[in-house]
């Protein structure tokens, strides 16, 4: 199997092993966070009590949240220093439109792709340099991150910490972030020790591949450095276990699944419009999603093929906005991960993810497309089938 950036599957059967170390450096990265960030997230917590700017979240969350503010300022302050106002303004002005979707997105994401290469300096070598931990160049991430289009979920939570520590006073604001860089970089070189085996050819997709992408919409997206895969992992145990109870409570569950996934190509696949998504009609026995529709059947839970988060709404989805609670395992690749687990937050869905063995969509990571697939014991744990299932 071609590795484009990451596999799971390290050269084995599945990815067994993977889930079992990501569990396992969860808790090290929790406890590594105990002594050095826990009082700063629960002034946090306290913050966010006081204001009444949203409903409490756990710890471990507010702790992700405080690792990725020092992993997104190691990476892109620098290239945040250097964006012009008038041109991040446009981006970001772009950056909503998009997301309406409709006839000018294509339109949208050409003067995108050409703004972004030009403007957001989109340079994924080794130029890791962190600005003074400021608040001034704080705000400048932030901007910077809007204006990617790549970032909204993440925005809206670094803006909330930029409140908290606008709130205190100034030395204190630059020692928290200092404190969160210094928590990053641990994490990278720590990360890569760990997990670095299972993204082994992100810097030579970065070296060799990704140019190719400089003047297209994903330059940023696909830019990615091999840290951001490790916190997408990371993210990812965590908000399963933090949304995991509410999970098991929901009445109704589905499994949302990316179209990467389909043996044959969108044009050959036979999957009809159905509420949140498209239906599978077994055209195709051999077809990932095909096998999974027809376990998950036998359990009263729907598979759904998603072509874009964009439909994953209330505002679109007549299931979603009824009241009763629907629980959704998104299936996705690494870089999605996170902004997918907070975007469902932000809707109350309670959700939990399933990650993709490894990336191959000819939107942005192969040019012929290469059919995806997942861990189906992981999936069955989440969804708590018998592994007799899979037989």
């Amino acid at each position: 199997m071609e590795v484009i950036t990451y596999s799971l599957r390290d050269n084995q059967r599945n990815s067994d092993q993977y889930y079992s170390d990501a569990e396992t450096f969860t808790d090290e990265v929790l406890f590594e966070a105990e002594g050095l960030v826990r009082p700063l997230v629960q002034e946090f917590q306290a913050h966010i009590r006081e204001t009444g700017k949203e409903s409490p979240r756990t710890y471990e969350e507010h702790m992700l949240e405080f690792l990725m503010l020092g992993t997104l300022w190691r990476i892109y302050s620098s290239d945040a220093s250097g964006m012009p106002d008038l041109p991040g303004q446009i981006l970001t002005r772009l950056a909503e439109l998009r997301q309406d979707g409709g006839c000018m997105k294509p339109g949208i994401d050409f003067l995108r792709g050409v703004l972004s290469t030009l403007f957001l300096s989109p340079d994924t070598q080794d130029n890791l340099c962190s600005l003074l931990p400021t608040m001034e160049h704080f705000k400048l991430l932030i901007n910077w991150l809007e204006a990617t289009g790549d970032f909204n979920q993440e925005v809206k939570r670094l803006n909330i910490w930029k409140d908290f520590l606008t709130s205190v006073e100034c030395k204190k604001a630059g020692d928290s972030l200092a404190t969160a860089i210094t928590f990053a970089s641990w994490f990278e070189m720590r990360s890569e020790e760990v997990l670095g085996k299972y993204t082994p050819n992100v810097e030579k997709f970065l070296r060799e591949t990704h140019p190719k992408h400089l003047w297209h919409e994903d330059a940023i997206f696909c830019g990615r450095r091999r840290v951001e895969y490790h916190l997408n992992m990371l993210g990812a145990e965590i908000m399963n276990r933090a949304f995991r109870q509410a999970f098991l409570e929901a009445k109704r569950k589905y499994v949302l699944v990316p179209g990467c996934m389909r043996l044959m190509g969108e044009s050959s696949c036979r999957a009809h419009e159905a509420e949140l998504g498209l239906v599978c009609t077994g055209c195709n026995q051999a077809c990932s999603i095909n096998k999974l529709t027809c376990i998950a059947k036998k359990y009263g839970i729907k598979v759904r093929l998603v072509s874009h988060e964009s439909s994953i709404s209330p505002k679109e989805s007549p299931e979603l906005a009824s009241g009763d609670r629907v629980g959704i395992v998104g299936v996705a690749c690494v870089t999605n991960l996170i902004g997918g687990g907070l975007k469902l937050k932000s809707f109350g869905i309670p959700a939990q993810c399933v990650l993709l063995d490894y990336c191959g969509c000819n939107n942005h990571w192969h040019k012929d497309g290469i059919p995806t697939d997942i861990n189906l014991n992981q999936l069955f744990k989440i969804l708590g089938i018998d592994k007799k299932a899979l037989v």
